[in-house]
């Protein structure tokens, strides 16, 4: 079920940064995570969200543009990678979009933060999104079911590449959820 590419070394728990594809469960997954360590989790879209101070992501696209999300992702990421022992849940674009994805590539590079990357299959996202697109813009203009799959495939490599572990999330979040604990803490 997983895959790792580094190994945890006993320090204390670090923050967990859940990095995938829209649909791939970062926001489900990192709330049962936080709550099995006991420790605070937080949303990076809530937190950019609030910072665009607008209702919507799809408000902000439609006002102040791609770019402006972007920016506060970024903002938002390096506000949040401040806070110790914590569940991040980012965005999809995180992890490969600039400027966030220069932040979190610095935070990669201190060896103080699991960077998780919720790997799901095009089925599992279809299935996952068909129940629920939520408030994400379409990027290209294309059904964004079809186009939450082709990005996924076209940003793994950069998920791979950031990433200190990866995770099939294709199974239940709780089971999802499980299995990062016990990568990340066996003795927990």
């Amino acid at each position: 079920m997983q895959t790792s590419h580094a190994t945890f070394d006993d320090r204390d728990l670090s923050t967990i940064v859940l990095i995938g594809a829209r649909g791939s469960g970062k926001s489900t997954v990192g709330r049962l995570l936080a709550g099995t360590l006991g420790i605070d989790f937080i949303d990076l879209d809530d937190r950019a969200l609030a910072l665009c101070g607008q209702p919507s992501i799809s408000a902000v696209f439609e006002r102040q543009g791609e770019a402006a999300w972007r920016q506060a992702e970024a903002t938002a990421l390096t506000a949040a990678l401040r806070s110790t022992s914590v569940v991040l849940a980012t965005g999809g674009g995180v992890a490969c979009i600039e400027p966030a994805q220069s932040v979190l590539r610095g935070a990669a590079a201190t060896g103080t933060f699991d960077i998780v990357w919720l790997q799901c299959d095009g089925q599992t996202l279809r299935s996952r999104l068909a129940k629920d697109i939520g408030d994400r813009p379409s990027l290209t203009g294309r059904d964004p079911v079809a186009e939450t799959i082709d990005l996924a495939a076209s940003r793994a490599s950069a998920y791979k590449d950031i990433s200190t572990h990866t995770v099939d999330a294709s199974a239940l979040p709780e089971q999802v959820a499980e299995h990062i604990r016990a990568i990340l803490s066996p003795s927990v």
